[in-house]
């Protein structure tokens, strides 16, 4: 009975989550185009005169803005006040593509001249398209790049500090050189980057004041991230807003005696992944539903297509992987500052002397009683990052300088692996068994 309820109890949260996103996508979509038009316009005209990918450190990778991703965001949010019915154009997901001018430009002829629609995207939910045009009633897309930067500071301060007030300050450290280390002040450079990383941090502070109470509040989280991230996001980082917490969670209970053995450790991470994999994967097969019946066609084979090309088709005839492996090394090599697509020589650069650095620390101050749930639940962590990277190959190589960022999650596990069987001189630390 405990078993049903707890099942239930979860459907029950998935459901009305998607419930309500989806109302404040109707919500959004229902606010008259003519009370945004002139934000709108400004907007239009931010991005008219760009590129669709523009430099911002010089030829760093990992500074580029994506204005193209952005100007399709618009275009959509646009286009959701456009139809007859709200519920319809919150499914119907489409935009004008410019044709030869691009994107860019055909989001400038959108709003300023009504074009019609040309290019389906209904494979994502869009869900930030209702919050862009709610704000558009105040401001430009300017003013929501600063908005969302400063909501996701306040919410790692918040994380931060819910943290330090049991004592972790080591924890917090940890957390923000490893959000340091993906250049986490870029995000302020494009509206896509911000979702996810808004989600994350809207349940990091939950996770870690839950989790006190009771396992089945993460299980319960997980389902509510799995359905955030899926909704907000488009395949950006998806993969930090299971795998962030969750760190987190194993590290503030090894430093306060609570982990249990590595045998219920990973069986409870088993089950965190498993919420989160079937609220992700629910949240879209419940909008390629909706949207098949809002639309009259099957919206299934365009959205599966889209995941075959991402994972080996050709997406682009000019940037394609050369290997399985290309994804992981174009992802490093924007962590390392790269100016190249794949610059092994810069990887061993960066990568060689940290591995010795962190090896040397381990090995003169290693533990003699490592804890070994710690380890290889945070080991295991690390894991999920590089596997997406190899399964979605081809989208984790072409769009390396925003996918990077996931590399967050295997920072943060690694430096904590460390901390966590190391003993420093003349200290007695409580933070293991």
């Amino acid at each position: 009975m405990k078993t049903y309820k707890r099942i239930l109890s979860h459907a029950l949260l998935f459901l009305t989550l998607i419930i309500v996103l989806w109302s404040t996508l109707i919500l959004g979509a229902m606010i008259p185009n003519e009370s945004l038009q002139s934000n709108f316009i400004r907007s239009a005209e931010v991005y008219k005169e760009k590129e669709p990918y523009t430099f911002n450190s010089g030829e760093k990778l990992n500074s580029i803005a994506d204005n193209y991703a952005d100007s399709i965001l618009l275009n959509i949010a646009w286009n959701m006040g456009s139809g007859t019915s709200p519920i319809v154009s919150t499914l119907n997901t489409r935009y004008y593509d410019g044709e030869a001018l691009g994107e860019n430009i055909g989001l400038y002829k959108t709003v300023t001249e009504n074009a019609e629609p040309n290019t389906d995207y209904t494979r994502y939910w869009h869900g930030t398209s209702g919050i862009v045009r709610a704000f558009h009633l105040f401001t430009d897309v300017n003013g929501i790049r600063i908005i969302g930067l400063v909501c996701l500071l306040v919410l790692v301060l918040v994380t931060v500090v819910t943290l330090t007030d049991h004592g972790h300050i080591d924890i917090a450290a940890f957390l923000l050189i490893s959000l340091a280390a993906v250049h986490i002040w870029n995000v302020r450079l494009s509206m896509e980057y911000q979702s996810v990383f808004i989600v994350t941090f809207l349940l990091c502070p939950l996770f870690l004041i839950l989790e006190r109470k009771s396992d089945n509040y993460l299980t319960l989280l997980c389902v509510a991230s799995g359905t955030l991230v899926a909704f907000f996001d488009f395949l950006t980082t998806e993969t930090i807003t299971l795998l962030l917490p969750l760190i987190l969670v194993i590290a503030v209970r090894t430093k306060e005696n609570r982990l249990s053995s590595l045998k219920v450790t990973l069986l409870l991470l088993l089950k965190c992944a498993l919420c989160w994999g079937a609220a992700y994967i629910g949240t879209f097969l419940i909008k390629w539903t909706a949207a098949s019946v809002a639309m009259g066609e099957n919206a299934f084979s365009l959205a599966l297509s889209s995941v075959g090309e991402r994972i080996g088709g050709a997406v682009d005839t000019q940037v394609k992987p050369t290997s399985l492996f290309s994804s992981i090394a174009a992802n490093l090599t924007v962590l390392t500052g790269g100016t190249e697509r794949v610059d092994i020589g810069r990887i061993a650069l960066v990568f060689i002397p940290l591995a010795l650095v962190l090896f040397s620390v381990w090995y003169l101050l290693r533990t003699k009683k490592p804890n070994r749930s710690a380890s290889v639940s945070l080991l295991l962590l690390t894991l999920p990052v590089f596997a997406r990277y190899l399964i979605l190959n081809n989208h984790s190589y072409i769009h390396e300088f925003f996918t990077y960022r996931a590399l967050v999650s295997p920072i943060l596990a690694i430096l904590l692996l460390v901390w966590f069987n190391i003993e420093l001189p003349g200290t007695r630390k409580d933070k293991r068994k």
